[in-house]
C-alpha cells in the first residue's frame, strides 16, 4: 500500500505543477489467480498481475479522464498531459463537483488471500456435482478465479481511500444435451467472501441447473394471449431495472428531460409491496464500493419505497445539472425485498403464463415499451410449468409491469452483488407461431 500512496501523492503533485486546478486519482493493483474449464475439463491454470491508474482533472472547469496500467513516473506525467488536453477540448461546465470534506479512511473487505488450494478442490467439487446431479448438462465453459486488489483514491480537496479485498467467483456458461438434442445456453454467477460450502448450494445453481435440463424438448407457442409473464431474477434485472435506472432516473434521462418519471419524485410508481434499494454496504455484498466516483461515502438508499419513488439516481454532477438531490452511491448492488410466497406456490397461482430465465431484446423505448424473445423459457398452464418454449416473443410496458404485480417470491437470487425475486406481472403480450 506503501507504493501506492506515494504514486497517488505524485499524481496529484505534477497535477498541480501542470496547471489543473482539481485532481483525483484511483492506484491499484490486483491479482488474479484463474481455472479454467473447457467442455468438462479442466484446461488452464493462471495468475495474473495488473495495475491501472485512473486520473481526473479539472481545468477552467472542463473535465478529462484517461486510464494508464503502468506506474512509471514518465508514464504518469505522460498521462495527467493527455488528461490536461482531454480537458481543453471538453466544454466548460460549472456543475463538476467534486467532494471536498478532508478524510482518510480504509477498508478491508472479503478475502484478500487466495486459498488455492481450496478453489481448486471446491471447482473440481462443483464439476463433479453437476455430473452427477445433472447428467443432460454440457459445460461449455467454467472460469473460476479469486479476485485480489489494493487501491487507493486520493484528490486534491484531502480526501483518500485505501482498500484492500479479494472475492472468489465462478461463472459457468452452460447448455442441455442428450443425443441430437440440445438447449440454448445459459450462464449463472456467484461472488463469495469465503469457500465455506460447496457452490452448487449458493446463488440459484441447483434450480438454474435443472431448468436447463428441462428445456430439451422444447416446442412453439401457437397464437397469441395476454397473460401472467413471471421474471426470473436475471430476467428481471434486464428487462425491468436496467430500464428504470437507465431510462427513468439516471443522470442522462434527468438531465435531457427524457424520463417520463421526472416529475414523480414522492408518488407512487409501482404496486406498494415492490421497493428498490440500492446497498453497496449490504451484508451481501462481497465487493464493495466505498465511494462514488466523485469521492463522496458511498450510502445505502432506496429509489423505490413501498411503490413510491422517494429518490432518483443521480450523481453530484447530475443534482447540480438538474437541481435533485445526489444519491447516497452510484453502485449497482440492487436489492429488491422478498414476498410471502415460494417460487412453487406463485406458479401454482397462474392459470397461464410463461416463466422468463433470459431475454433477448432491443433497447427499449424511454416510454418503457418493449418487446423481445423470451429465451429459455417454459410454458404455464393451470398453475403447473409444462412445456418449454421456442419463438416467443413478450412484449409490454415497465411502468404499468410495475403497477400490475402479481406475486414477488420469497426465493431470492443472491449471488454476492444482488438480491432479487422472482416477480410474475399481469398483462403482458405473449406471442408465438
Amino acid at each position: 500500500m506503501e507504493e501506492l500512496n506515494r504514486l497517488s501523492r505524485f499524481v496529484l503533485d505534477e497535477a498541480k505543477t501542470m496547471g489543473a486546478d482539481y485532481a483525483q486519482c484511483v492506484v491499484s493493483e490486483s491479482e488474479k489467480k484463474e481455472f479454467n474449464v473447457d467442455g468438462g475439463e479442466f484446461s488452464l491454470m493462471r495468475t495474473l498481475f495488473d495495475r491501472d491508474v485512473v486520473i481526473t482533472l479539472l481545468k477552467d472547469q472542463r473535465k478529462g479522464t484517461v486510464h494508464v496500467n503502468r506506474f512509471e513516473e514518465a508514464a504518469i506525467r505522460g498521462a495527467i498531459a493527455d488528461c490536461l488536453e482531454a480537458c481543453a477540448g471538453a466544454e466548460s461546465d460549472p456543475a463538476w463537483q467534486f467532494a471536498d470534506e478532508p478524510s482518510e479512511t480504509a477498508y478491508t473487505d472479503g478475502s484478500p488471500s487466495c486459498d488455492t488450494d481450496l478453489l481448486f478442490s471446491r471447482t473440481e467439487e462443483l464439476l463433479h456435482m453437476i455430473r452427477e446431479r445433472h447428467p443432460k448438462i454440457l459445460l461449455e465453459q467454467m472460469i473460476t478465479e479469486h479476485d485480489a486488489e489494493r487501491s487507493l483514491y486520493r484528490n486534491s480537496n484531502g480526501v483518500c481511500c485505501r482498500t484492500e479485498s479479494g472475492s472468489y467467483r465462478f461463472s459457468l456458461m452452460y447448455s442441455g444435451h442428450e443425443g441430437e438434442k440440445s438447449t440454448s445456453f445459459f450462464s449463472s454467477d456467484v461472488t463469495l467472501k469465503t469457500l465455506d460450502r460447496p457452490v452448487i448450494e449458493t446463488a440459484l445453481f441447483e434450480r438454474e441447473l435443472s431448468a436447463i435440463e428441462n428445456q430439451l424438448d422444447p416446442s412453439p407457442l401457437q397464437g397469441k394471449f395476454v397473460g401472467t409473464v413471471l421474471l426470473a431474477p436475471s430476467a428481471l434485472l434486464e428487462i425491468v431495472l436496467s430500464t428504470v435506472i437507465g431510462k427513468f432516473v439516471s443522470d442522462s434521462s434527468l438531465i435531457d428531460g427524457s424520463s417520463i418519471w421526472k416529475d414523480k419524485l414522492g408518488q407512487s410508481v409501482a404496486d406498494p409491496r415492490f421497493s428498490l434499494r440500492f446497498a453497496p454496504n449490504a451484508d451481501e455484498v462481497v465487493d464493495r464500493t466505498h465511494l462514488t466516483g466523485e469521492g463522496y461515502p458511498a450510502e445505502d438508499y432506496d429509489l423505490i419505497h413501498d411503490g413510491r419513488l422517494v429518490s432518483f439516481a443521480l450523481s453530484q454532477y447530475g443534482a447540480n445539472k438538474t437541481g435533485g438531490k445526489r444519491a447516497g452511491n452510484n453502485s449497482w448492488n440492487m436489492f429488491v425485498p422478498a414476498g410471502e410466497k415460494s417460487l412453487e406456490e406463485i406458479i401454482r397461482g397462474i392459470d397461464r403464463g410463461v416463466l422468463v430465465m433470459r431475454f433477448s431484446g432491443g433497447d427499449p423505448a424511454s416510454s418503457g415499451e418493449f418487446s423481445g424473445v423470451a429465451k429459455n423459457s417454459f410454458l404455464i398452464e393451470n398453475g403447473r410449468v409444462s412445456n418449454a418454449l421456442t419463438e416467443t416473443m413478450i412484449s409490454g410496458c415497465i411502468p404499468d409491469m410495475l403497477n400490475h404485480i402479481r406475486e414477488i417470491s420469497s426465493d431470492r437470487l443472491l449471488d454476492g452483488f444482488l438480491g432479487l425475486p422472482y416477480i410474475a406481472f399481469d398483462g403482458l403480450t405473449v406471442s408465438g407461431k
